[in-house]
Formats: structure tokens, sequence, C-alpha cells
């Protein structure tokens, strides 16, 4: 067996278990699909939002997949609110996630609230209401750290999250209670966010002196190369151009580049700072560019091996799992099949034809898939009218039209009914 051979095979292994093997499932209306742990659908989504609302789902990121971790949260839900504890929602748990959120409204019945000598009566924390919280709400928002998709007057466990976040990111105690010195630390960085610092405007040159026709031109004195430092409360292009470079880079992982230095920047900075033996001060001084352009200068004189790119697609359509589909798409705000496909592998600076079926004429038959490899079906006319990228496991990810982009089973009898094959890029 060749080197080739084996490698694909290692590759193959491995992607196997970096993926969930999910079943596929039409599309419903919400709460007309029973969701159970294995699901993958739009809908799981929606129930991790709603439980993520109410206080039962702690991951930050919110997910087409049904796993263990919603499981429980389902289970924690159900428990809480005398429902029968099983994990699986049903009518009966869907109707009572969609009663109205605790976060959007106070309970009916509020007790008095004792104040603890050690803390000031204007502390907010949650159970406050009233204006000053929808103030600290919208403070938050304009900040990035509260994302609810709207703002109210009550201190729920959501404006707790993004006060602790906010804390976190001040290096502040992370109580979740907005006390005077977190209040005042938000009020600030409001303030840089919409007044950025201007660098100061530089001194106007003095008239030159009128030169005696015997006296020699004094030489021109040479400008200083000086550099803004970036950090956290900055904005403008100069942190876009910044989140940009680190994200090539690995660094910066936030699906969206913006135009303010937040906490996400900063810890991709220190990331980037420890990696190459930098001081760690989350800061970007005139060294750190000047590293950044030498990785990246080695970077793009380092040709990449064809199971990096392999490896690169793979995860480059992992982090779009869940965009939706739309008709001749080719951008993350919506693709579909070979718009996806396109965009995926061109990241990696591999160029695929527009349809597929162009892509199958422009690639080679394989008798089995690998990692990496095409897969091509025959749905809504004759020929090659449909594909995705093998992960492995006889799974793969594609943009559907009723899932936009997910994981399916070569398996399923939808699927196999199909399959015209599996075809090789040649890079």
């Amino acid at each position: 067996m060749d080197n080739t051979v084996v490698k694909r095979l290692v590759m193959t292994s491995a992607f196997a278990g970096a993926f969930f093997a999910v079943p596929l499932v039409g599309e419903a209306a919400l709460g007309d699909l029973t969701l159970k742990q294995g699901i993958n659908h739009n809908d799981v989504k929606h129930l991790q939002s709603l439980l993520k609302e109410k206080g039962y789902f702690k991951e930050q990121q919110t997910t087409t997949y049904f796993g263990p971790v919603t499981k429980k949260a389902v289970m924690d839900f159900q428990k809480a609110n005398s429902l029968v504890v099983d994990g699986i929602v049903g009518k009966q748990t869907y109707k009572k996630l969609l009663e109205k959120s605790f976060q959007e409204a106070p309970p009916k019945k509020q007790p008095a609230q004792t104040v603890a000598p050690s803390s000031s009566s204007k502390d907010l924390k949650l159970h406050s209401t009233g204006r000053a919280v929808m103030k600290l709400q919208q403070d938050l928002k304009f900040l990035g750290f509260f994302t609810y998709y709207k703002t109210t007057d009550y201190y729920g466990t959501i404006t707790t999250e993004a006060v602790r976040k906010f804390q976190i990111s001040q290096k502040l105690k992370a109580t979740g209670v907005a006390d005077a010195t977190t209040l005042d630390r938000i009020m600030k960085a409001v303030a840089v966010k919409k007044n950025p610092v201007q660098a100061p405007a530089k001194p106007k040159p003095a008239a030159p002196k009128l030169a005696t026709p015997s006296a020699p031109k004094p030489a021109p004195v040479p400008q200083q190369n000086t550099v803004k430092e970036l950090k956290f409360g900055v904005t403008g292009p100069e942190v876009k151009q910044l989140q940009t470079r680190l994200k090539n880079l690995g660094f910066f992982t936030y699906p969206m580049i913006t135009d303010y230095f937040g906490a996400v920047t900063e810890e991709s900075v220190e990331k980037f700072q420890k990696t190459y033996g930098l001081p760690v001060t989350g800061i970007v001084t005139k060294a750190v560019l000047d590293k950044m352009t030498e990785v990246e200068k080695q970077k793009s004189e380092t040709p990449k091996t064809s199971d990096q790119i392999t490896i690169n697609v793979i995860a480059n359509a992992a982090e779009l799992m869940g965009t939706p589909y739309v008709w001749a798409g080719t951008t993350p705000q919506g693709f579909d099949c070979s718009g996806f496909l396109q965009y995926v592998y061109a990241k990696e600076g591999v160029k695929l034809p527009r349809t597929v079926a162009q892509m199958w004429d422009a690639t080679s038959s394989v008798s089995e898939p690998a990692v990496g490899d095409l897969l091509f079906f025959e749905t809504y006319t004759t020929g090659p009218s449909h594909a995705g990228i093998y992960l492995g496991n006889n799974q793969f990810v594609h943009a559907g039209t009723s899932t936009g982009v997910t994981i399916s089973n070569l398996n399923y009898a939808y699927w196999q009914d199909r399959y015209l094959g599996s075809k090789r890029i040649n890079y």
C-alpha cells in the first residue's frame, strides 16, 4: 500500500471522529417535530436558544445538533416544570418552553429584597428592574456583550452573564452584579467606542528661513515611522485589518470582522503574543505588527500539502454549519450546493467551476471516496445536480435546499438512490 493511500486512510479515520453521525430530518413547523438526542435540524438551534433564555443551556454557541448537552438541558427544564423527564422535546415540553421567558418579564410574585450591608442600593443584580437595567443592557449590547435580541427593564440570567463577561474582559471580579465600579467601566468603554481617541495633530512646521545664495540647502529630516498602538476599546479600520490578519493566521476565531477592539480581539492578540514569544499584554505595538508580517511572509513562502488543504477545507466547512440555502448563493449569507463547495475550496486557493455538472467534468473518478473527495448525486434533473464533501464514516457535508449547510449520511436511502459516485479534486 503506497504512502498516499495510507495518509488518506489515516485522515478518513481522524475526520470520522471529528463530525457527529447525525440523521437527516425533513422540514417541519416548529413544534411539529419531536426532538431528541442524535437529531440534526434547524429546530434544535431554536430549542437551544429557548433553553438558553431560561438559563438551562449553558453553552456559548447554539448549533443544529441535539447532543448530550442539549438533552441534559431539556431534562433539567422538564424537572423544574413538573414534566415527564425523558430528555425528549414533544408538544408538552414545547408548550412550556414557549411560555413567556423570565428574561422578558420579572416573576409575577417578587419577594421583597433585602439589601446586604456590604452592597450599595444602587447596584444592579438578578431580579432588579427599571430604566437603569434597560440602560445597562443597551450599553452592554453596544459593547457586544449582551446578545439577547431585545433589551428589557428586567435583570435576568442573560443580563447577569453579559455583566460577567464584561467584568472578565476588564479584569474585574466576575460576580455578575453591576456594582459602581462595573457601571463606571461600562460608561467609560461606551464613551471610548463612541468617541475614539484621535491621534494628536502634528504641529505645523515653522516657516523656512530664506537662505542666502551662498548657504547650502539643509538636508531634509526624515519623518519618524510611528505606529498607533491598538488596544481594548479602540475602534477604526486599523482594528478591522488587525482582526483579518489574525483570522488568516488562525488566532481570531470570531465569525464576524468588526471595527471594535473588544475582549475577543484582545484574547486573540494575547494568543499570538504567547505563541511567538512576545510579552503577553493584549496590546498591539509595532513589535507585534512586525512579528505578524514576518509570520505571514513565512506562511506564504511555505506551500501547502494536499493533506493540509483537505484539513483546512473541512475546517472551513465546519465553520459554516447552519448557513441557510439560497439559490445561486455564493457567500456566508447563503449558499447553493455548488456555491458552498466553490467557497470553502477557494479559501485554500483551489479553484472549482461554478456548477455541479462542470465540477463533475473537472474532477477524477475514484472507486472509494476519501476525506475531501466530492460526492455527486442526481436530484432534480438528469446527470449530476447536487454534490457534497466526504468527511469519512459515510458522512458528507453539503448545502441542502431544506437544511442549509448540514451533515448527511450517505447510507440513507434517499442519498443511495441518487448517488452517482465520488470524484477527486487534483491539487
